[in-house]
């Protein structure tokens, strides 16, 4: 990717400062206030970051083609809604962290698989993407009160955006571990949790920094992309199920699918690149379902088709 920078390396838009603003903003004026500061940022956003308006446009022009039925009209008000709408997650972020989204604001669907899994102390490895808004699942808490769950997050500023959050929630149960790659002693780790019965997420839509032999090559949304094996040779150090865990907001209300992915994840080793390709390519299924259905709220702002090139 000689002119493309991979996305763990593109810097995170908006500074602390700027943040503390518009927090103070949010709890001087509520999300109205918040939305008439944030509407000029997201305007700026878009008239100069032409690597994120052009990697909108993308990829609203191959959703369009492969599914009319979502009712996407690419073009420029396209992606300034885009953008838009990704603004919005931020606010819904600050809103849960804060504790003003709670159980009554959440649909869960699958919620049975959540209960059997707290009935048998269970962990599990949770397939996350980043369409929607995944920090909903803080909601979840008030239902269930000893659920421990960790994260794991590729970048520094993501690490930063959302300790940044954890301020206003001193007493969340879950933790933010900063990974570029699984070691051993991150697989050990994350294997005592999960006997532990804690669920761990993992980005199932974004490839790694390490290139060659961590990605498989998928059809998305009528095109090749890469997407990464890294989850699912986790699922299988870890030998717990794997869900997908998908959150998405319709009619304004918070709709969280929770889904069966793979019972265990068995690779043996003449096999484990075509094991986890088929993973892949599955959840890559998942995800075009949901993208379909809410086009506008899967945030990847960089060229997602031209990775490897």
């Amino acid at each position: 990717m000689a002119e493309a920078k991979h996305w763990a390396r593109i810097a995170e838009a908006g500074a602390p400062l700027g943040m503390a603003l518009l927090v103070a903003a949010y709890r001087l004026g509520g999300r109205g206030l918040f939305k008439v500061l944030l509407l000029p940022v997201v305007a700026y956003f878009f008239l100069f970051n032409w690597r994120a308006r052009q990697a909108s446009s993308d990829y609203l022009h191959r959703l369009a083609r492969f599914a009319p039925e979502a009712g996407v009209r690419p073009g420029p008000l396209a992606s300034f809604r885009h953008l838009w709408q990704f603004s919005l997650c931020l606010l819904d972020k600050l809103a849960v962290w804060m504790g003003h989204v709670g159980q009554a604001d959440v649909d869960l669907h699958g919620r049975r698989f959540i209960d059997e899994l707290e009935a048998k102390g269970q962990g599990a490895l949770l397939l996350v993407s980043h369409l929607g808004n995944f920090e909903i699942t803080r909601a979840l808490s008030h239902r269930y009160h000893g659920m421990r769950l960790t994260i794991l997050v590729h970048t520094k500023h993501a690490a930063n955006f959302n300790r940044f959050l954890q301020r206003y929630d001193q007493d969340s149960l879950i933790e933010l571990l900063q990974v570029s790659e699984i070691t051993p002693a991150t697989a050990m780790r994350l294997h005592r949790k999960a006997a532990a019965g804690e669920l761990i997420a993992i980005a199932a839509d974004r490839i790694p920094l390490g290139g060659a032999g961590q990605t498989a090559t998928v059809s998305f949304l009528g095109a090749e992309a890469q997407l990464p094996v890294g989850p699912y040779l986790l699922g299988a150090l870890l030998e717990a199920p794997l869900f997908c865990l998908f959150c998405i907001k319709e009619g304004g209300r918070h709709q969280i699918h929770f889904e069966p992915f793979a019972e265990r994840v068995l690779a043996p080793r003449g096999r484990r690149q075509a094991v986890f390709a088929q993973l892949a390519q599955e959840y890559a299924g998942r995800l075009e379902r949901f993208c379909t259905r809410a086009p506008l709220q899967w945030f990847n702002f960089y060229r997602f088709w031209d990775q490897g090139r």
